[in-house]
């Protein structure tokens, strides 16, 4: 099952403590954008290979950029991580049209999904509530009681990693502390834990869908786990799993036409001594 792959290419990310946490691919332009977990700012890596700074640290009160995902038109979104806070930005100047707040602390707003009519679907590992953002208004409701539905919630981060899966009726949300995968109906709100045959995969970090391939970012384990999932996500069975020297603590993967881009987080070296630089590892995609 274990398959050893090598990166193809190895894009820089300039600066000595970046702690890359995600990132997310315009399908239109094909550029790429991730941002650090520790600062806040945000880089471009261009379909050309360039990587140059979107937004720098600090920009609009910014300290701090979990996941980075692009919606149906366009624009940037980013999770503000600690700060409980979402931005969603006009590209390519990377205009802040919006600032969200969960309303709670603590709170680790993490990830991001978009259904099919462009509503967003935002996690927090610390705040046992799935949210959803109007594309319209871009206004912010909470949605989903997770605990109330069943989902178990202990200390430490809890959903982390979100998809649409390829029905288009559902989303599938990790967890990272209890490496457990749920399920949530877009329709009825109603949420059932996915049968994940090779499960359950702790440390389960950032989501990625191609498909019918849920791409699985296994940061203390520098892996990245392959796996079949069902058209509706109730299902799912690990078929491989991606190891490299490229790794570096992943903690997100995303698909950019016959490449997986890897970003190589280092999150468990903040405030020790990481490994420069801090780079996302692009790796072909995986065969069937």
């Amino acid at each position: 099952m274990n398959q050893a792959v090598e990166a193809v290419e190895v894009f820089i990310l300039p600066g000595e403590a970046v702690f890359p946490e995600s990132i997310g691919v315009d399908s239109a332009s094909g550029d790429a954008y991730a941002g650090s977990l520790v600062d806040g700012t945000i880089y471009r890596i261009a379909r050309s290979g360039d990587v140059s700074v979107l937004s720098a640290a600090g920009a609009g009160g910014r300290r701090s950029v979990a996941g980075v995902k692009i919606d149906p038109v366009g624009r940037l979104w980013a999770a503000g991580g600690y700060g409980g806070t979402l931005d969603v930005y006009e590209l390519p100047e990377a205009s802040l049209l919006a600032r969200l707040d969960v309303g709670s602390q603590p709170s680790c707003v993490n990830d991001i999904a978009f259904g099919r009519d462009g509503t967003g679907y935002v996690t927090d590992s610390f705040v046992p509530t799935l949210f959803r953002v109007d594309p319209r208004s871009l206004e912010m409701e909470t949605w989903v009681d997770l605990e109330g539905q069943g989902v178990p919630w202990p200390g430490g981060l809890n959903l982390n990693g979100i998809i649409l899966t390829p029905d288009g009726e559902h989303l599938v949300a990790c967890q990272t502390n209890l490496g457990r995968f749920w399920r949530i109906s877009i329709a009825s709100a109603e949420v059932a834990e996915v049968a994940m045959e090779g499960g359950p995969i702790e440390h389960a970090d950032g989501l990625a869908i191609s498909g019918s391939t849920l791409l699985i970012a296994v940061n203390a384990r520098n892996e990245i786990h392959v796996a079949d999932i069902a058209p509706d996500g109730s299902t799912a069975r690990v078929q491989r799993v991606l190891t490299s020297d490229a790794f570096a603590f992943p903690t997100a993967v995303a698909v950019r036409e016959d490449q997986l881009l890897i970003v190589n987080g280092q999150l468990d070296k903040i405030g020790g001594s990481p490994s420069l630089p801090f780079s996302v590892a692009a790796i072909a995609t995986p065969g069937g």
